[in-house]
């Protein structure tokens, strides 16, 4: 049965990526399901998509385990207010993005109640502790993003379609590179390195130091290269130019423009996440980097059943993408790994062709749609306002 008014959708993103990810699809449900109401707890991009946000939560991202944890008094607060907002404005659906620490307890909370789908669900492949089966007891749609996901949790007897990647869409160039280079001030003639430090303010203290060390090394061997970081948000460019003037680095830190630095760049030193996958879909050839205090990656260590983390590694199955990771995060590797990229035309363009054939196992374009289109089934609107086949049945992982 269809709904006789206009729906109202809640959309719940904690952190800055899944604040992007919403915003896209709080537009993509705005196309589908003409008059939808959108209100939701996010961040600016949520807000300049048109979400009416009841919760700003800009700065709500945290990275670890531990770190986590002695923020758990805060977290309740916020959970509270949250499903308080949740129950006070009954929404016809709820849609949660990313943000698992926090999420998946608001869907145990809500989801009796109100119909659920969790959109960037918590990652179960490689991890022990059956995060699968704790979202597969619950009735909420999960709409994954990988195929090893989709996997995981239909192994796990969950609801759950594979609707593909959004970056599959969205990674792209949005400049000409004579364009980019000129609004940089980029020398035109010399190779490209583009530092990603990531999108979160622990990310960014820990690992733009390093890369910014990494790319000295490699002038003071004389390496011919020149480098450019790109800024996840707005928030971060006070902290990116006082770290740039910290360590005497002249180099362009532009704001949103991560696409063009990764589509034109020779090489990339990419902090673990969403970014790396991005990296594999532009073809760029990149060293993963990521560090975390040592109590978070001992846990991490216990809880994962793969050696990798970078997402075009998961994808592979094996080690395309070189890994630094804590320890061995240190300004001398990374250099390393970095000029053997930049030295080898031969092992860069043979990784460019291998990241391309990563990068078709992420799904046809369209993700973004195809979630909206699920979230429009949680409304009971079905075949009235979405076209074309099931999600499941367009975007099922072969095998």
């Amino acid at each position: 049965m269809g709904l006789t008014k206009a729906p109202r959708v809640f959309l719940l993103a904690g952190e800055a990526s899944g604040d992007i990810h919403a915003a896209h699809l709080a537009r993509a449900l705005r196309e589908l399901v003409p008059g939808v109401e959108l209100v939701g707890a996010g961040g600016p991009r949520m807000a300049e998509a048109g979400v009416r946000r009841v919760v700003d939560t800009s700065a709500w991202g945290v990275v670890g385990y531990v770190e986590a944890y002695v923020r758990l008094p805060l977290f309740a607060l916020r959970f509270r207010r949250v499903v308080s907002r949740l129950r006070e404005l009954r929404p016809d659906a709820v849609v949660l993005v990313d943000f698992p620490g926090f999420n998946v307890f608001v869907a145990k909370a809500v989801c009796q109640q109100l119909p659920t789908v969790y959109y960037f669900p918590p990652m179960a492949y490689g991890r022990r502790g059956g995060r699968a089966r704790v979202l597969a007891r619950m009735p909420v749609r999960v709409l994954t993003t990988f195929p090893f996901e989709y996997e995981e949790y239909r192994a796990a007897g969950a609801d759950v379609v594979f609707v593909g990647h959004p970056a599959v869409d969205l990674a792209r160039p949005a400049l000409p590179r004579e364009e980019l280079w000129a609004q940089l001030g980029l020398k035109p003639d010399v190779p490209l390195l583009a530092l990603l430090p990531g999108s979160r303010v622990q990310e960014v203290r820990a690992l733009l130091p390093i890369q910014l060390l990494a790319y000295r090394l490699l002038r003071e061997r004389g390496v011919r290269v020149q480098a450019a970081v790109a800024v996840a948000s707005e928030r971060l460019k006070p902290m990116v130019g006082r770290i740039l003037q910290r360590y005497g680095a002249d180099v362009p830190a532009p704001t949103g423009r991560t696409y063009d630095l990764l589509a034109y760049a020779e090489a990339a030193v990419v902090t673990s996440g969403t970014a790396t996958l991005e990296a594999a879909l532009l073809g760029t050839p990149a060293v993963v980097v990521y560090r975390v205090s040592r109590p978070t990656a001992w846990i991490a260590r216990r809880v994962a059943t793969v050696p990798w983390v970078g997402l075009p590694n998961l994808l592979a199955g094996r080690l395309l993408l070189p890994e630094l990771l804590q320890e061995r995060c240190r300004p001398e590797l990374v250099a390393q790994a970095v000029q053997k990229l930049l030295e080898d035309p031969a092992r860069a363009e043979e990784l460019r062709r291998q990241l391309r054939s990563v990068a078709a196992a992420v799904g046809p374009p369209g993700a973004v749609r195809r979630a909206a289109q699920e979230v429009a089934r949680r409304l009971g609107l079905g075949q009235q306002t979405v076209e074309g086949p099931r999600t499941a049945e367009l975007a099922r992982p072969e095998g």
